[in-house]
């Protein structure tokens, strides 16, 4: 039975309390406080004692504070801020530099504050299919300069415009190799910049209007290689500094995309490494490299914050619809778009305003924090709090929006200890400071050769560490001379086994086992003859000692606290659950252990000593002053009620409760019913509750009812009437059509009956004959 408890409390070591086994096996501080599963803490008190043996030093925070520890290392994770201008208009982002001091498996947060400006900066980029299927989309560019720089006006003046197209890579099979195949194009290409961006317009309208149609053979184009070297790019394409502008490419096209593997058809098989060779607007590796991965190009466009717009013809949209969600759900800041192009282009306009509206309102925020380091969000927005979110959308010029970063750690080993904040305005730099140590720990918090280690050791954190050559508790014994079993036994007793078979002798003190132990289970006392394990359970939870809130288990006795007590500090002391109506046990009891014990010498019994089996019944003894004193009526004469019932305390109601206690109804001399309830409080007068209305018949339901009943039987008489006719038609109707039938059946003979005798007898005379 009791491994079966022991095994129970170990399932549920937080509810039995007990020292936690991954804490009291850790020996220093430091070591201590960097546990993470679970949470320990260190007692830096030179006395903490426990029957004569040693507290754990190492133990949860909550042991530490229920054992009387005076001093407990415990150090929490902050966030310390170096820097934090406020926002105004060139200030976007607060706080911006900070120090975040991390204890193991303990989170620090910080508060990111992020301001939506206005007429913000913007670069776009223009990157078109210049494949023969877009020919007549390039029929519409070269007003697109003018028209798209006063669409742009209306979010903000300051924006440039950039230019570049793409095919496929020049190799078969993906474009035509025959010499002459393609007279009026000009031969096919990967990536070429056509122009970097300007604030020319007239400058971008000039170069659209010289470039000319492409082709290539198979459906699927280049789009992806075009779109590596947008994003890695950033002195050729000419962004400006992430922080300065948002980057928007704008992709037209009319197909599908070729991803990596696509590459070995043409005989290119090195990956894609992500890399800048574009020469002079000219991508050098399209015949070098193979198409990167959807992954690996969604990797570089957050890394790079470029937020593409997707242009696609109506029959191939849900295709980078579907990228579009690879690149949003994975943390960009600012995402990506896809929208359905009309054949003719004609809504290009329309769909850049509302794909750049979608973007620019959108505000997020993203780290690029190191392995082993886990950073956690909630977005304060303006439409309400999103926890684990990072995003918020719908967010006006003007608005700020706030982010609840959650920044923890497991270890103390990560060799990286800055990382950034990223919002599409500016960063929040972070440096780290791991708490692996305790202050204790450091050598202007030790004291050497202390009296409390006898002169040969230091006195770190509450505990001695012994010089060499020196041991004990309190390194009062050297090496040699440490065991000394005599000292260890116990006095008085038949015992022979030193520190009682649980502990070593260690310079004349037992120092009791941890190991081999069954699960919570603690060995302590002056010579291990105690355990923790050893105490009566409640009856009810199974508990120790009745669970860690009510006391604790000392050497096989309940120590019991606050209002417990009893064997196994499963009484209570309070006696709330004992009063009703403000009495105790209705005067007739007393509480114990939470629950009333009525007094032997009464009748009274039940769950508050209220109710009475044996008890008359009072509704007799105070009818007759109701009657009087209510309804003015009964046996008693006025003389007579004024003399009997003058200590009744009557309230009269229109309706009775059950709150008003038992109650009673009488006829009176009118034939109306009457009702009261009485309630008996000890040490009080009986309090009476009359209603006020007596109940009578009434005449006209009296003739109701004999008219009912008279009614009822002549109903169903002619009812039972009904039915015999009823019955006897239904018999009838059978004869007759039995008779019909057998009539109907009927085969009349014309012969002579052979039974039939005549009614005459002819007789001959034989003597007639011989006259």
């Amino acid at each position: 039975m009791r491994i079966f408890w022991v095994t129970l409390c170990a399932l549920f070591l937080g509810i039995c309390g007990v020292s936690s086994r991954d804490c009291r096996f850790i020996e220093s501080c430091g070591e201590c406080i960097q546990n993470i599963d679970p949470p320990c803490s260190w007692c830096e008190d030179v006395v903490y004692v426990w029957l004569e043996q040693p507290r754990d030093k190492c133990d949860s925070f909550i042991n530490h504070t229920r054992n009387g520890c005076q001093k407990i290392a415990n150090p929490s994770s902050e966030a310390i801020t170096h820097q934090n201008k406020p926002l105004d208009t060139n200030v976007k982002v607060k706080p911006q530099n900070i120090t975040l001091s991390l204890r193991p498996g303990q989170p620090a947060t910080v508060k990111v504050d992020v301001k939506m400006p206005g007429n913000y900066p913007v670069d776009l980029y223009y990157l078109m299919d210049l494949s023969g299927s877009m020919v007549e989309d390039l029929k519409r560019f070269p007003t697109l300069g003018d028209s798209i720089a006063k669409e742009i006006t209306n979010i903000t003046r300051n924006f440039r415009l950039g230019f570049g197209a793409f095919v496929d890579k020049p190799l078969a099979p993906y474009i035509e190799t025959q010499p002459g195949s393609n007279p009026n194009m000009v031969p096919a290409f990967g990536f070429v910049n056509q122009l970097s961006l300007t604030e020319n317009i007239s400058e971008f309208e000039s170069v659209i209007n010289r470039v000319n149609i492409s082709g290539n053979i198979d459906n699927p184009e280049g789009t992806l290689d075009a779109l590596m070297q947008i994003a890695v790019c950033d002195k050729e394409i000419g962004w400006r500094d992430k922080q300065s502008a948002r980057r928007i490419v704008i992709v037209i096209t009319d197909a599908t995309f070729h991803f990596a593997g696509d590459g070995l058809l043409g005989g290119v098989v090195k990956p894609n490494d992500g890399y800048c060779y574009t020469v002079n607007g000219t991508y050098t590796a399209s015949t070098l490299m193979d198409y990167p991965s959807p992954g690996f190009l969604k990797k570089r466009l957050i890394d790079e914050q470029v937020s593409p717009i997707f242009a696609i013809n109506q029959s191939k949209v849900d295709v980078y619809r579907q990228y579009q969600e690879l690149v949003t759900f994975f943390g960009s800041e600012s995402g990506a778009v896809s929208e359905s192009l009309r054949e003719d282009s004609s809504n290009l306009l329309q769909l850049i305003r509302q794909a750049y509206e979608k973007i620019a309102k959108t505000q997020t925020i993203r780290d690029t924090a190191p392995e082993g380091v886990k950073v956690n969000y909630t977005a304060y927005c303006p439409n309400g709090k999103k926890v684990g979110s990072r995003t918020c959308t719908d967010v006006q010029i003007g608005q700020e929006v706030s982010f609840e970063v959650s920044v923890t750690v497991d270890d103390c080993n990560l060799k990286e200890k800055a990382f950034s904040l990223i919002t599409p305005f500016g960063n929040v730099e972070i440096n780290l400071d791991f708490i692996c140590s305790c202050q204790c720990e450091k050598e202007a918090k030790t004291e050497k050769s202390r009296a409390h280690c006898s002169g040969n050791g230091t006195l770190i954190c509450g505990q001695c560490i012994c010089d060499q050559g020196w041991a004990g508790r309190k390194c009062q014994c050297t090496e040699e001379s440490k065991a000394k079993p005599n000292q260890c036994l116990r006095d008085n007793t038949t015992e022979t086994k030193e520190c009682s078979g649980d502990g070593t002798c260690l310079c004349g003190d037992c120092v009791c086992k941890k190991n081999d132990l069954l699960p919570g289970e603690i060995i302590n006392g002056k010579y291990c003859e105690c355990s923790n394990m050893d105490c009566p359970r409640d009856r009810d939870t199974g508990l120790l000692c009745g669970g860690p809130e009510r006391g604790e288990c000392v050497c096989g006795n309940c120590n019991c606290s606050g209002n417990w007590t009893g064997q196994s500090c499963s009484c209570t002391k309070r006696t709330d659950s004992c009063i009703k109506d403000g009495v105790l046990c209705n005067g007739f009891g007393t509480c114990e252990c939470g629950n009333c014990v009525c007094n032997a010498s009464t009748p009274y019994r039940g769950k508050y000593c209220d109710e009475c089996p044996s008890c008359v019944g009072k509704c007799s003894q105070n009818k007759n002053c109701v009657q009087c004193l209510v309804f003015k009526s009964g046996q008693l004469s006025a003389d007579q009620c004024k003399s009997r019932c003058k200590d009744f305390k009557i309230d009269e109601v229109d309706e009775l409760s059950q709150e008003m206690g038992e109650r009673c109804t009488f006829r009176d001399s009118d034939d109306c019913s009457f009702t009261f309830s009485y309630k008996e409080n000890p040490g009080k007068d009986i309090k009476i509750f009359v209603q006020k209305e007596k109940v009578c018949p009434k005449e006209a339901e009296a003739l109701a009812v004999i008219l009912g009943v008279v009614g009822g039987v002549l109903g169903v008489g002619i009812a039972l009437i009904l039915i015999w006719k009823l019955l006897a038609t239904i018999q009838d109707r059978r004869e007759f059509a039995k008779f019909e039938k057998d009539r109907q059946n009927a085969q009349w003979d014309t012969g002579e009956n052979p039974i039939f005798k005549q009614p005459t007898t002819t007789f001959q005379n034989p003597t007639y004959g011989g006259k």
